[in-house]
């Protein structure tokens, strides 16, 4: 006997809108952005690289 395959969830109506508006809003501030190596954690990580002699 095969197995079932399981359908591929797809949004519709709002939540489709509602996933897209957050992807775009996402992007703008992602590409709106020009001091993410200040951001405290990429500081952090760098400084950790750096001691490890990775950087």
């Amino acid at each position: 006997m095969a197995t079932a395959i399981k359908a591929i969830p797809t949004l519709k109506g709002k939540e489709a809108k509602e996933f897209l508006r957050h992807a775009k809003e996402a992007e703008r501030n992602y590409k709106g952005s020009k001091n993410q190596d200040m951001h405290p954690l990429c500081t952090m990580a760098n400084k950790i690289l750096n001691q490890a002699g990775m950087l």
